[in-house]
């Protein structure tokens, strides 16, 4: 996954307690990606900390302790505090709270502790282990640093919003995990091998949908425990990108043409690959607009190329059609 620029680890993808890990979470009203009207903080905590009654939060079921660490919707410095702004997400209200949650704000070790929109629902903090990052803690006033999340351990993130403008705050409560199990010594090669597959077989010109890649990955190494070959069934991929062309077969018209030219795609913890395709884009396409590329409807070839520890991978070409 991508924040801005950056690379970052899904919380989906075992984490470990070096890297830059994204903790994203998506709000569903009614079966629809909605933007929550207020995000007012997010909140690190271990999770032995939460299980006790109250332990954490008060009888209005806020937030009352003080966190591990904490992002705002508007990050300054690792090393400093943050203006705090609890705005309807999206919108531009004023310095220093506007577009506060644009997504390309976001720069590490400089405005590394805010929150960020990555699309309609979809918000993410980043929780970058290779920094000395702090943030304020509003609840408490205090200013936290990151390093205390620096152990292997299981931890929540609790997310104080406002879903509509009528509604009261509430924490919303999500878990992840930083393992250091993700190190290995071995005494031969690694032998991977995956293998890919489209699930989309027809799309209809106009939607928006998730083409989704499905990988299955085989050890070959036939000495190396079934504990171990588990963990590289979990998000063993890094670096996906998409490849999507317009297969003519009318001889009037050139091609193929390239329709999507590296498009980054979310990585799940099964190493299923997803790029969200808006298929209205095409028709802003230059060798359509000029006449060259032919009907938006039709074959179109996919491919996604990938890191596999030392390989960049390229799947076989796979079709669908746009009708």
């Amino acid at each position: 996954m991508q924040v801005n620029t950056t690379t970052v680890v899904d919380r989906g993808n075992r984490p470990n307690v070096s890297q830059i890990v994204g903790l994203r979470t998506y709000f569903i009203n009614d079966g629809a990606y909605v933007d929550p009207y207020e995000i007012s903080s997010v909140q690190l905590f271990r999770k032995g900390d939460t299980l006790t009654p109250l332990s954490v939060t008060g009888t209005d079921g806020l937030v009352t302790a003080t966190p591990k660490m904490a992002f705002a919707a508007y990050g300054t410095n690792p090393n400093g505090t943050m203006a705090h702004c609890t705005i309807t997400a999206g919108t531009d209200v004023g310095t220093p709270c506007e577009d506060a949650f644009n997504v390309t704000n976001y720069i590490p070790a400089v405005t590394a502790s805010g929150i960020y929109r990555m699309g309609q629902g979809e918000y993410v903090v980043v929780l970058d282990q290779t920094l000395a990052l702090s943030g304020w803690d509003y609840t408490t006033s205090t200013q936290v640093a990151a390093a205390s999340l620096s152990a292997v351990n299981d931890y929540v993130d609790l997310w104080t919003v406002k879903l509509n403008s009528a509604s009261k705050y509430q924490v919303i409560t999500n878990q992840f995990s930083l393992n250091e199990d993700t190190f290995f010594a071995f005494t031969e090669p690694l032998l991977l091998n995956t293998s890919n597959k489209l699930m989309n077989k027809h799309v209809r010109l106009g939607e928006t949908i998730d083409l989704k890649v499905t990988t299955e990955t085989t050890i070959q190494n036939h000495d190396i425990p079934k504990n171990v070959q588990d963990i590289f069934k979990d998000s063993v991929i890094t670096g996906a990108t998409v490849n999507i062309k317009k297969v003519n077969q009318d001889v009037a018209f050139a091609g193929p043409f390239e329709a999507i030219t590296n498009g980054a795609m979310t990585i799940t913890k099964d190493n299923t690959l997803i790029y969200n395709w808006p298929t209205n884009n095409l028709k802003n396409l230059e060798a359509f607009t000029n006449g060259t590329f032919g009907s938006l409807t039709g074959t179109y070839s996919v491919q996604v190329k990938y890191t596999l520890l030392n390989e960049y991978i390229l799947s076989p070409l796979f079709y669908l059609t746009v009708s």
